[in-house]
């Protein structure tokens, strides 16, 4: 279908960024058209379903910093229930059980890297979460780990600048029908067309000219609001080439991976375990969760460099992994049971390529470039471009909606 139209705006992606983008639009009048590569709206926001009945988030789940996420809000009004706080994580360490205050401790080695990367950064010094946690930590097998699931990067790729500037307020409330499902309802009335990458943006004259396989359309503004990870590959060709600034910044910014595994757990099968489990045996470190939110199923998750190359082996090699670990915790015997296995594989999504961005030591106020409009026309939204929620969500609709509130101004 060849279409060629004209728009006072619009928004190039139709994840949580550009449906928060979408809504502030609608609210202020402005007439807009999402354009999303992909069949679905949502971006990293994606809920399937397990045996064919158990929601599972395979991207983000946790209404981060809750008391100011907006996507609170919204799962109360579209009646999405939400679990407030978390249970204890219990250590598993070389074939142990440790006490909730092991983790406790664990905790405290990550508050006490958290209060370094601040010094740092008062400081002027472009450090690394590396350098700030201590290459000699002994926990540094356990704060890699979680450096991986908070940034989807390792602690020697992840500026301590990210740490000290995200404001944290503690609050992690999982969403029992799924967080994509929630943002999926939310932006359900968007204007949105789907299946239609953006292939070349002309934007060095009045209007800017969006080239898609579905014919070309007109903006007086238009807001990108894709991931890094297509910025850096050059998935849009624009035209004349951004400035040096720009592409500086998307590359300071490039994206981590961070996935989930799932498994189906019939009913009698693992029951009496705890929920959450701090697991550390050998070379190997995972936070696994059995029968989340009361659902039947265990999950665990996997982030950083060891997330891309898991991915590049395979589901099978993922599975495999997660049955070892099973069978560590609960006995061989556990495995006879298991059903359905599912597992996310961001880092090679064609249409986001990572999971989220982690910036690089050393790069300066590489977000705030990123969000920097150029001309006054052409501006950049996302969970990247978010000043102090950046892998989130919430910072991405929040990114959307500060644009628009920008650009109508």
């Amino acid at each position: 279908m060849s279409r060629s139209e004209d728009y006072p705006l619009v928004i190039v992606g139709a994840g949580a960024a550009g449906l928060g983008a979408s809504a502030e639009a609608k609210a202020r009048g402005i007439d807009h058209e999402m354009l999303e590569a992909s069949h679905r709206i949502g971006g990293r926001g994606l809920t399937e379903q397990l045996a064919g009945e158990i929601p599972v988030d395979l991207g983000c789940h946790w209404l981060h910093c809750a008391s100011k996420n907006p996507f609170v809000e919204m799962a109360d009004s579209l009646g999405f229930a939400y679990r407030r706080g978390n249970p204890p994580i219990l250590p598993r360490v070389d074939g142990e059980w440790r006490s909730a205050g092991e983790f406790e401790r664990l905790a405290a080695a990550w508050d006490a890297m958290e209060q370094r990367a601040g010094d740092c950064q008062r400081a002027g010094e472009g450090l690394s979460l590396l350098a700030c946690a201590g290459e000699e930590n002994p926990d540094l097998a356990w704060l890699n780990y979680w450096s991986g699931l908070m940034y989807s990067a390792d602690l020697d790729q992840v500026a301590a600048a990210d740490m000290s500037e995200y404001r944290d307020t503690g609050e992690d409330w999982p969403v029992a029908r799924g967080y994509g499902a929630l943002i999926t309802a939310v932006g359900a009335d968007s204007p949105v067309t789907l299946n239609c990458p953006v292939e070349r943006l002309r934007w060095g004259g009045n209007p800017l000219v969006l080239e898609t396989p579905k014919g070309d359309i007109r903006a007086g503004k238009v807001l990108v609001t894709v991931s890094t990870g297509i910025l850096n590959a050059d998935a849009i060709t624009f035209t004349p080439e951004l400035p040096a600034w720009k592409r500086e910044a998307a590359e300071a910014l490039p994206l981590g991976d961070m996935n989930y595994v799932f498994f189906h757990l019939p009913r009698g099968q693992i029951e009496d375990a705890p929920e959450s489990i701090a697991y550390q045996q050998d070379d190997t470190t995972a936070l696994v969760r059995i029968r989340p939110e009361g659902q039947d199923c265990a999950v665990a998750a996997l982030g950083g460099r060891f997330a891309w190359w898991m991915e590049r082996q395979g589901e099978p090699a993922a599975k495999q992994w997660f049955r070892d670990i099973l069978a560590d915790l609960f006995g061989h015997d556990a495995l006879r049971g298991l059903g359905q296995f599912r597992a996310s594989a961001w880092g090679y999504d064609p249409w986001i390529r990572g999971a989220y961005s982690a910036r690089r030591p050393g790069s300066g106020d590489a977000r705030a470039e990123l969000a920097r409009p150029i001309d006054g026309k052409l501006w950049f939204a996302g969970e990247a471009a978010s000043r102090d929620q950046f892998c989130t969500a919430h910072g991405a609709w929040l990114s959307g909606r500060d644009a628009v509130t920008a650009l109508a101004g």
